[in-house]
């Protein structure tokens, strides 16, 4: 299956939209030259726990069967004494997940693997690059960010910062199609309202599919009035992360689909453009090369050295 089966139109889009910024090249090139990569890992490294088959195992042990089920290598996992829930994956180089303290007091069994998956997601669709970049960005705040204005000029550092955040927000909707591959979208609806700290005697009664459609409520502002999509924009400027109904209608509308529910009973080996565009350039150039040498054969020419009634003895057993 083609890789973009998979990828959420808005993430499409949106990645489109980012590749085509101007000064963006220049300022990936600057921040993997500069070292950023191996900055935000050794921090990582230094101050988070590394979870492994004796470092917490409980949590670790569910990460294998999932990236197995992905068909991804499996990748370090890290935990951050953080209060608050969360969850993220970065590393351009060495790719990581962390989750914090708050999110595994919340998170536990199914809902853990959901967080999980999600955060594989990201790996499989390859947002990691970009992801790290946009972390690069907004983690370090103003000082980072006036640092990059000094790489690439103020003009061009606004249009990165804002199609780097409409990305941001789109890429996590693909991700969580890849968590409904694994768990079902009750699960996943369960641990976002617990990630938004909802009280866990409130999660437990919620009506999910009244939460969807106050998502589906909001996503209509898209194709409203001019005034409505305004009103979309700016409530959608500054969140790097869709708003959480959003994400459950969005979920449920995928679980209902013909991909979902084939990619859920079948072996997942998903092809990505790149590969396909390279396959497909190998075997040009295969037919070119034997086309020319089908057009290119001949007999071969005898030497004027030899005496051509020394040869024709040879093929008298053709004859009879």
């Amino acid at each position: 299956m083609n890789i973009e089966e998979l990828i959420h139109p808005l993430d499409a889009k949106a990645l489109k939209a980012l590749k085509n910024v101007p000064g963006l090249p220049k300022l990936m090139e600057k921040i993997f030259e500069y070292g950023y990569d191996e900055l935000a890992w050794s921090d990582n490294v230094t101050t988070n726990l590394r979870l492994s088959e004796t470092q917490m195992p409980e949590v670790y042990n569910r990460l294998p069967p999932i990236c197995e089920r992905l068909g991804i290598p499996v990748p370090e996992l890290y935990l951050q004494m953080s209060p608050i829930p969360n969850a993220w994956t970065s590393g351009h180089k060495k790719v990581y997940i962390v989750l914090t303290l708050g999110l595994i007091r919340r998170a536990k069994g199914d809902e853990l693997d959901a967080v999980l998956a999600h955060e594989c997601g990201h790996i499989l669709c390859q947002h990691v690059l970009y992801q790290t970049l946009a972390n690069a960005i907004f983690t370090f705040g103003d000082t980072m960010a006036d640092t990059f204005v000094g790489m690439i000029g103020n003009v061009a550092m606004k249009p990165v910062r804002q199609a780097l955040m409409l990305w941001s927000r789109a890429s996590e909707l693909t991700a969580d199609r890849v968590a409904c591959i694994i768990s079902p979208v009750s699960t996943l609806s369960k641990v976002l309202a617990r990630l938004d700290l909802i009280p866990k005697n409130i999660v437990e009664t919620m009506d999910f599919n009244a939460w969807a459609k106050q998502g589906e409520d909001f996503e209509t502002l898209r194709d409203g009035t001019a005034w409505n999509k305004i009103v979309h924009w700016m409530a959608d400027y500054d969140a790097d992360h869709p708003y959480t109904p959003v994400r459950v209608y969005e979920a449920m509308k995928w679980e209902k689909t013909e991909t979902c529910n084939w990619l859920r009973s079948n072996p997942i080996k998903f092809e990505f453009p790149e590969e396909i565009e390279a396959a497909k350039k190998a075997e040009l150039a295969a037919k070119k090369a034997e086309e020319k040498s089908e057009s290119s054969w001949s007999l071969p020419k005898i030497p004027k050295n030899v005496d051509v009634n020394s040869i024709i003895p040879k093929f008298k057993g053709f004859k009879k």
